[in-house]
């Protein structure tokens, strides 16, 4: 049912809240989904109304056990409204503070943190440039781009494109120091005062991917390739 009143509309959005930073964040760790409106809507759904029923189940214990320093759970539940003005800054905090909880339980779960408890298989949503990217997490990935025109750029990997469809409206970006071979040389020479560069998949003809494992803190600075 849509709420008709503005308190019932701020409570909606509230409620709402961690299904939605649930939404946001494994969007930002994760490869893009393509999924109906209907089941990102449900999915929000259902993540808020878990995590609210946790913390609010966590809440209710806090307060049977210290009614007198939380919230008097008998004296709410009896009359309600009259607590509600006689203690309405106590409860708009803890209501602000469940909703904050809620929302970081959200963010948690959609972390990387419970993805290797979870272990989590993304493998189905990953394009095919994703996996390559991603197939060694512990490891900086180097790419050397041959692009249509003859020409070659090589770095390392900074930002890739998220799409889980294999389509050339896709970019990636590699870091200095950049690595350029004009079409028709032999050599690469590395370019000057670059310190990042764009690449459109659409003028990719063949990406060619390192994985190198950088040294241990404290030791020396050099890196190991390992596969390519």
């Amino acid at each position: 049912m849509v709420p008709t009143t503005l308190v019932g509309l701020v409570l909606f959005i509230a409620l709402l809240t961690p299904g939605f930073a649930y939404s946001a964040r494994r969007e930002r760790s994760g490869p893009e989904r393509q999924f109906s409106a209907l089941r990102e809507t449900v999915a929000m759904v259902v993540v808020s109304v878990v995590c609210d029923l946790v913390v609010l189940s966590l809440a209710l214990v806090v307060w049977s056990v210290l009614p007198k320093q939380t919230v008097d759970l008998t004296a709410l539940l009896t009359k309600p409204g009259d607590y509600a003005v006689r203690h309405h800054v106590a409860l708009w905090i803890w209501g602000v503070g469940l909703v904050g909880v809620a929302t970081l339980l959200a963010v948690l779960v959609a972390g990387p943190l419970f993805e290797r408890l979870g272990r989590r298989d993304e493998a189905p949503f990953l394009s095919a440039w994703g996996r390559l990217f991603t197939a060694h997490p512990d490891c900086r990935v180097h790419v050397g781009c041959h692009l249509s025109d003859g020409t070659y750029v090589a770095g390392w990997l900074l930002t890739y494109s998220r799409s889980a469809a294999d389509v050339a409206d896709r970019e990636l970006t590699i870091s200095g120091p950049v690595q350029y071979r004009a079409a028709g040389r032999q050599e690469a020479v590395e370019l000057p005062n670059v310190g990042a560069m764009a690449v459109s998949a659409r003028q990719l003809t063949l990406l060619q991917v390192s994985y190198v494992r950088a040294a241990q803190p404290g030791t020396q600075t050099d890196v190991r390739e390992i596969r390519t």
